[in-house]
């Protein structure tokens, strides 16, 4: 079309040229345009919403919120207008404007689904959960085929603990596209903490079908498999590898460990431990860990915490339904739990952070904090208090049960306060090789923050940190309070060991307790998969599989300041020998 039959358009077939030209990428084109019927016709708010169009295609985002903040005061009943500029706003991070254009829009379109959809995304970003959850759900009501509504929806119901909930709500976003890779790989991951592991593994596939650039798929496949040479998913990794520099930082990081895995599953050992080298620094270079402060606080708590001050009773809260599972990270705390919570008196409440939560209510220390200055003026109603508060939190977990276990593993820290504010309270200790500990730590991704777990030394040195608390707590507590639950032993000796645990716990013996990967609880932690497995043995001495490469772990944890004691050493080198 010439210059001169676009002079003859109205400024309405001008503007819907224009947006074919803009679909068509020739923006230059399109932009003119619309200039044109702008200046002949100042009030036509079409032609200012498609130069918006035209400026969000570019990228030039705060040009597209004042355009479209113009069309809006020139239309205001026209809803669409609002859904974009809320959009828009939202992505800017501005959030407040975000909120009143999608409230604008729904007031001027209550039945319009995608302004209720984008109103909920402007909300969940702002922290609004409840708000959110509304919106979503009022938009897969006005519209069923509202898919991106309903895998949303489903974000916000796993968030606030409606596993079942978000499990609909995914399935309802799969029905409606099979291709919504996002919200087939969300589904995947709620059927795995269900230990519904076959139909998990056909999500994550599914989702890697519809996108096969979607690496988060990928990585949850790869923690659910066990990989052989000619596995079809590892050739798959092994081409994004050779393009791995387009992926982002993220998914660079999430990738390496998934491929890590991988190669160590065939043999690969040399390349696996490259790829798990890789994403740890990729990691680690995001995360603010101060190492120093760790082993000051541990010392500050041996000075404080010596065994007149433990062996003391104190009055605390006497309640007995709280199981503490602790330890290092990926040392047999889930499996552990697991077996527990086989028996009909437990139940599991998995790593929750109500110990921590209970201490910063009472004392006003956050978790990690130093609390030995607390805990040596403490009197008997300050820790009864503790206590009460935790064990309230517990209950509401789980309000029937007869005994609730709690897995977080970092509560070690806190052993000194376990042991006087609920002086009844069962302590389980799972202590496993370190080399093999700290492996497992630095072959995984964690969702949940562990700082010290991506560079070797600092692994190392916080494992032997917490190695030196937990022979100080042996110490200086009353003999029994700590039952050490070896995951070695655990492996050799199942049975047994689990009368070990029972008999600690002053539970009767059940036969469930031995097929406890029947158990359908759900587990949230990096051990999803192999707690729903008999016990197996490949995981001891894995480590020996990389030799040299994990000398410097082997040095950190021979390093005196924050080291292991020379007996626990020696035990180390015993076990790892």
């Amino acid at each position: 079309m010439t210059s001169g039959q676009q002079n003859n358009l109205t400024p309405q077939q001008a503007t819907a040229l224009a947006a074919q030209l803009t679909q068509a990428g020739r923006l230059a084109e399109a932009e003119g345009l619309c200039r044109k019927v702008v200046a002949a016709a100042p009030g036509f708010h079409p032609a200012l919403f498609q130069l918006a169009l035209i400026a969000l295609q570019v990228g030039k985002l705060p040009v597209a919120a004042e355009l479209i903040a113009q069309a809006a005061q020139l239309a205001p009943q026209h809803a669409p207008y609002q859904t974009t500029l809320c959009e828009v706003c939202r992505r800017m991070g501005r959030l407040d404007a975000a909120l009143d254009a999608g409230k604008k829009a729904v007031e001027t379109a209550p039945h319009d689904s995608s302004a209720w959809y984008n109103l909920g995304v402007a909300l969940a970003q702002s922290g609004q959960a409840q708000d959110a959850l509304a919106a979503y759900r009022r938009a897969t009501v006005l519209d069923p085929a509202n898919g991106l509504a309903a895998n949303n929806l489903g974000t916000l119901l796993e968030k606030s603990g409606d596993i079942d909930g978000a499990q609909k709500a995914y399935a309802q976003a799969v029905r409606i596209n099979p291709k919504h890779f996002e919200a087939q790989n969300n589904l995947g991951a709620v059927l795995c903490e269900r230990g519904e592991l076959p139909a998990a593994i056909e999500a994550f596939e599914n989702a890697i079908a519809a996108n096969p650039g979607f690496v988060h798929a990928h990585y949850n496949l790869s923690s659910l498999k066990k990989y052989t040479p000619d596995d079809a998913h590892l050739k798959a990794l092994e081409e994004i590898s050779e393009r791995a520099n387009a992926l982002t930082a993220m998914e660079r990081m999430r990738f390496a460990f998934a491929l890590g895995k991988a190669l160590e599953d065939v043999g690969r050992y040399d390349e696996a431990f490259a790829a798990y080298e890789t994403g740890n620094k990729l990691k680690r270079r995001e995360i603010n860990y101060n190492e120093a402060n760790v082993i000051a606080n541990t010392d500050s708590i041996i000075a404080a915490c010596g065994k007149e001050m433990m062996q003391n009773a104190a009055g605390g809260c006497p309640d007995d339904t709280p199981i503490f599972i602790l330890g290092m990270p990926r040392s047999g705390t889930t499996l552990t739990e697991q077996i527990l919570s086989s028996h009909s008196a437990v139940a599991g409440a998995g790593e929750v952070p109500d110990l921590a939560d209970a201490i910063e209510e009472v004392t006003g220390l956050p978790a990690g904090a130093d609390y030995s200055a607390w805990l040596a003026t403490a009197d008997d109603a300050a820790l009864k208090r503790i206590g009460e508060s935790y064990v309230a939190r517990l209950r509401r977990r789980h309000p029937e049960a007869k005994r609730i276990t709690d897995k977080m593993p970092g509560n070690y820290y806190f052993i000194g306060i376990i042991h006087k504010a609920l002086p009844n309270a069962k302590i389980i200790h799972t202590p496993r090789d370190a080399m093999d500990t700290c492996l497992s730590n630095y072959a995984r991704l964690f969702n949940e923050t562990m700082p010290f777990a991506y560079d070797l030394r600092e692994l190392g040195h916080y494992y032997a940190n917490y190695a030196r608390l937990m022979a100080h707590w042996h110490r200086v507590l009353p003999e029994g309070r700590i039952l050490d639950a070896r995951y070695e032993d655990t492996v050799a000796d199942q049975e047994g060991q689990t009368r070990r645990l029972l008999a600690h716990c002053g539970l009767d013996w059940e036969d469930a307790c031995l097929d406890f990967h029947k158990n359908d609880r759900l587990v949230k932690t990096a051990s999803i998969a192999q707690v729903r497995k008999p016990i197996y043995k490949t995981s001891v001495a894995r480590w020996e599989r990389f030799g040299k490469k994990l000398d410097p772990l082997r040095a950190a944890l021979d390093e005196p300041h924050g080291g292991l004691t020379g007996d626990e050493n020696t035990k180390r080198k015993e076990d790892a020998a």
